[in-house]
């Protein structure tokens, strides 16, 4: 009988996927959509037209919706694992003029959505102090929900540092300028605090940090070669079989 397995992340997770076989089923794919999104309302200020893809669609819609834990609820009764990582938040977050907060995806920008937005808007960008305050509000009350939902012990948070080398020893061009550097110990802090939460947070080998330059979508620091892909793998496996109570 398989395992059923609800993925909040990225790619890096999304991307171990097919490796786990038939004996995993998908049951749902959050992407694109901040902690800081998916605890805050819906908001009705981005109308506009559909997007050429069906996945930036959905991931759009679903971040304009926060409808993360919504889809978590949805779920729960069948979720063996809930897989996180924090590849996203990268993105940083803009608070509309309504007061709620969308996640700053290329998907969003590329929409056009923005354009018609009447009021003020603030971007708030990752690294800065401003999104820490309301990323580690919004993680408390995020794994609080996951807690009352009886998803603790089904739960595992990938901390996956992001590649400064391809596998083939060559520059990984940073994301929006940002220092890799940087940008892994900001996650790392962003998991040492859900670590404190009570939640089981996997710390992946540096090691396994090579961008794969094979990778579908090409060279970024986040599009981790097959070592780190079987590695993810490996503990989506470990979590169904045993997971630790605690």
């Amino acid at each position: 009988m398989h395992k059923n397995l609800m993925i909040y992340g990225s790619c890096v997770s999304r991307d171990a996927f097919p490796l786990l076989g038939s004996a995993f089923k998908l049951l749902s794919y959050v992407a694109r959509q901040s902690m800081i999104s998916a605890i805050s309302k819906p908001t009705t200020l981005l109308e506009g037209a559909e997007l050429t893809s069906a996945f930036q669609n959905r991931s759009l819609a679903g971040d304009i919706r926060s409808n993360m834990l919504k889809l978590v609820r949805r779920h729960a009764a069948e979720i063996d694992v809930l897989l996180i990582d924090l590849t996203d938040e990268r993105l940083g977050v803009i608070q509309l003029p309504d007061g709620n907060y969308v996640t700053r995806s290329q998907e969003l920008v590329s929409s056009g959505r923005l354009d018609g937005v009447q009021g003020r808007m603030r971007q708030i960008n990752v690294l800065s102090e401003r999104h820490w305050t309301l990323w580690e509000n919004a993680a408390t009350r995020l794994f609080s929900a996951v807690t009352e939902l009886g998803l603790r012990e089904k739960t595992i948070v990938l901390n996956t540092p992001w590649a400064e080398l391809t596998d083939a020893g060559e520059p990984v061009d940073r994301f929006r300028g940002l220092e890799t550097a940087e940008l892994n110990a900001y996650l790392g802090e962003c998991c040492a605090h859900i670590r404190s939460l009570g939640f089981r947070v996997l710390d992946m080998p540096k090691e396994l940090a090579y961008s794969s330059i094979q990778h579908r979508w090409g060279v970024a620091p986040y599009h981790l070669g097959e070592p780190a892909r079987q590695w993810i793998a490996a503990q989506v496996r470990e979590a169904a079989r045993a997971p630790v109570i605690g």
